[in-house]
């Protein structure tokens, strides 16, 4: 099943942030920020992350965006040219649950970014894609992504074990997104939100 694809490139932005899909040129920055200690922590089990995965990483993204209409977004800050993470979706390894995640560099930690971001990212999925719910996973010592996951309005979903790790999954549904953000008219694309 297809969610949809996007007409044109989406580019998404908020008061503080622009995203826009990841390309060629955002490679070795984005390589350079999953291979922060901070970042692969939680994001990559602590594992270095190789070129060759960061490269298939940047293909699955393309590929997804081509095919279902979502993908991995490089994050800036509006005013700024530097790359300091990403946000996005992709299937759930070995299923059609589609999973949001996300990376920053720690300098852009505690500013309520990552909320920012994720909010733009699932107006994009609900009202643009079309997907009917999207799930957020989290280790449980990752303490900021919990809360990041709460002020999402997120609830509680099931536990996966992906390889060694029991990994708890929280879910939001199209419906509940569209019943708390309806209250605001929607602004045309470009816009800021």
């Amino acid at each position: 099943m297809k969610y949809g694809r996007a007409e044109e490139t989406p580019v998404l932005q908020t008061a503080r942030l622009c995203l826009r899909p990841l390309g060629p040129g955002d490679l070795v920055p984005m390589h350079r920020i999953w291979n922060d200690a901070e970042v692969r922590r939680y994001l990559w089990d602590d594992e270095p992350v190789s070129m060759a995965t960061a490269e298939a990483c940047f293909a699955q993204s393309a590929r997804e965006f081509a095919e279902e209409g979502f993908g991995l977004f490089s994050i800036r800050p509006r005013d700024k040219t530097e790359l300091i993470g990403f946000y996005g979706f992709r299937f759930i390894e070995g299923s059609r649950e589609v999973e949001l995640l996300y990376g920053l560099l720690p300098d852009w930690w505690g500013w309520g970014l990552a909320t920012e971001a994720a909010r733009a990212c699932l107006c994009f999925a609900f009202e643009d894609v079309g997907l009917e719910r999207v799930l957020a996973g989290t280790d449980p010592p990752n303490t900021a992504s919990s809360r990041v996951i709460d002020k999402l309005g997120m609830t509680f979903f099931k536990k996966i074990t992906l390889g060694e790790l029991e990994v708890s999954y929280f879910v939001l549904r199209r419906d509940d997104w569209l019943r708390e953000h309806r209250r605001f008219p929607r602004q045309e694309k470009g816009e800021q939100r």
